[in-house]
C-alpha cells in the first residue's frame, strides 16, 4: 500500500503543473470571450496568461498591445477576470461591484449592463453612488432588480454615526 500511495503522490506531482496550464488557458479563453463582449476596442484579439499569471493583451497579428488602460478599461478587464474565474470554477458566486458605472464611458456602461443581466442565474450586487444610475440606466436594469436599498447615514455625535439600509427607497424618485 505504501508503494501504491507513493505512485499516486508521484502522479499528482506530475499532473498539477499540467492541470495548472490547462486551467490558465481556460481562464484566458473565458476572459477573452467576456472582454470582447464588454470592450468597444476591436483591436484586442486575445488575452494571454503565462505560467506566472502575467496577462498580456494581444492583437490579431499576435503582438502585445502596449497601452495604458484607463480606469474604465481596468474595470472592464477586472470584470472579465472575475467572470472568467466564475466560468472555469463553476461557482455561481454573487458579484459585488462598488461604484460600478462611475468610471465607464457610455459604450462600456451599456456593454457591462447587458453582460450583467444576460444570465438570469448571475447575482450582481451594485453599490452605486446617488447620481451613478440615471433614469435610462435604471430602465435597462429594472426588470432584473430584485431589491434596492438606500443607505441613510445619521450623525449620532462626536464623529460617530450610524447607517441604516432602507428597502425600496434608492430609486423612488426615478420610478415616480
Amino acid at each position: 500500500m505504501v508503494g501504491r500511495a507513493e505512485r499516486v503522490c508521484s502522479l499528482i506531482a506530475e499532473l498539477i503543473p499540467q492541470l495548472y496550464t490547462l486551467k490558465v488557458e481556460q481562464l484566458a479563453d473565458a476572459m477573452t470571450d467576456v472582454y470582447k463582449k464588454l470592450a468597444h476596442k476591436n483591436q484586442v484579439h486575445r488575452i494571454d496568461i503565462d505560467e506566472t499569471g502575467q496577462t498580456r493583451i494581444m492583437s490579431r497579428e499576435g503582438d502585445e498591445i502596449p497601452f495604458d488602460k484607463s480606469a474604465g478599461e481596468n474595470q472592464v478587464f477586472a470584470t472579465a477576470l472575475l467572470a472568467g474565474l466564475a466560468k472555469i470554477s463553476g461557482i455561481d458566486a454573487p458579484l459585488v461591484v462598488d461604484t460600478p458605472l462611475g468610471r465607464l464611458d457610455s459604450t462600456h456602461r451599456a456593454n457591462i449592463l447587458k453582460y450583467w443581466v444576460s444570465d438570469k442565474k448571475r447575482q450582481v450586487i451594485l453599490l452605486s453612488q446617488d447620481k451613478e444610475i440615471d433614469r435610462e440606466t435604471y430602465a435597462m436594469l429594472e426588470r432584473n432588480v430584485g431589491k434596492t436599498y438606500l443607505l441613510e447615514h445619521t450623525e449620532i455625535g462626536n464623529g460617530v454615526g450610524k447607517t441604516m439600509a432602507v428597502e425600496n427607497e434608492y430609486f423612488k424618485e426615478l420610478i415616480a
